[in-house]
């Protein structure tokens, strides 16, 4: 048996003109240079626990010497194992609905409601926000879409919807049930142009009462809503009495609050019995189109005579019958000034 003696040779591509003799041992790159790299080559000396690279086989291979016999580096294939879990059987992917409720606190406009898949369980669920056009309620509570929602096997489409919003008087929807509030409803229809604002300080607004702009008395520099109210119009004139009408207010509001207002457009109106001198009221409504005054009040009244002094032109009614212009009534209006 031959004697191992500890060498550390220098890079061969230093030390030999670039030949390399493919001498086993440790080699460095420079004489004291710590970097260290250790080569095995061919052996037969067959040291327990001795490595060698067998260049005699093709392709070569590593081998280590068990004291008895040069064993291969190279891995071999055990027997197959149990199967794990299938990702497929494992995982359920759900798109959720909006009554679907999950229980999961999801950060806003995040799809994946889940953060993780737990295939420790017998079926982890990975639920995925579904997307879903919203809409705007335009006329009490009539609501129509503000987005549209449409799909191919590859793309979702949203397209939003122009506001605003082109009415269709067709079909049932051109009828006085359809159009007219109920006298209980809290928000009048006002089917066509509408805008909110503010109440004046220290006055009260009917719904179905007609309306004008006035400034605050409290900050002049606001605009607000007011009722067109009166006394009298004998000798009075558009030039020296606001009676500029703004339109009819859609709901019941007071001091400081909002209140919604039908600029032109169908809506319901209160009559109203408060009339000045200079006119001849009916309560009996005629025939559609029938001419609609403001009252003292406020509340709408029915002419169909030519006034004989000033006033204030609301628009016309969109009903006709018996009674239909008693004070405290709601009657279908168009707003035309």
């Amino acid at each position: 048996m031959s004697n191992l003696i500890q060498s550390i040779l220098v890079n061969p591509q230093y030390t030999t003109n670039n030949i390399d003799t493919q001498q086993a041992g440790f080699y460095q790159i420079s004489p004291n240079n710590s970097n260290l790299a250790l080569r095995v080559n061919y052996s037969n000396i067959g040291l327990s626990g001795e490595i060698r690279l067998n260049t005699n086989v093709m392709p070569n291979v590593f081998q280590g010497n068990n004291g008895s016999a040069w064993v291969n580096f190279n891995a071999t294939q055990g027997p197959q194992g149990i199967a794990g879990k299938d990702f497929t059987n494992a995982v359920n992917f759900n798109n959720l609905g909006s009554n679907i409720v999950v229980g999961d606190v999801v950060p806003l406009a995040s799809i994946f409601a889940t953060t993780y898949a737990n295939v420790a369980v017998d079926i982890s669920n990975v639920n995925i926000r579904s997307l879903q056009g919203g809409n705007y309620t335009i006329n009490s509570n009539l609501t129509v879409d503000s987005m549209i929602l449409t799909q191919n096997s590859n793309v979702i489409t949203l397209t939003s919807q122009p506001i605003p919003y082109s009415w269709d008087f067709t079909t049932a929807k051109n009828t006085v049930p359809y159009l007219k509030n109920a006298s209980v409803d809290t928000l009048n229809y006002g089917w066509g142009e509408t805008s909110s604002w503010i109440v004046k300080q220290g006055a009260s607004i009917l719904k179905g009462q007609a309306v004008r702009l006035d400034r605050d008395s409290v900050s002049s520099s606001n605009i607000v809503i007011t009722p067109i109210t009166y006394t009298t119009l004998a000798g009075a004139n558009p030039f020296n009495t606001p009676f500029n009408i703004l339109g009819i207010a859609t709901e019941t509001a007071s001091s400081g609050e909002t209140c919604v207002v039908c600029t032109k457009g169908i809506t319901t109106v209160l009559c109203t019995n408060q009339i000045a001198s200079g006119f001849s009221p009916t309560i009996d409504i005629p025939f559609v189109g029938a001419y609609g005054i403001v009252g003292q009040n406020g509340g709408i009244f029915c002419v169909t005579q030519v006034p004989t002094v000033e006033y204030i032109k609301a628009g016309y009614f969109l009903e006709s019958g018996l009674g239909l212009a008693n004070s405290g009534n709601y009657a279908l209006f168009y707003c035309n000034f």
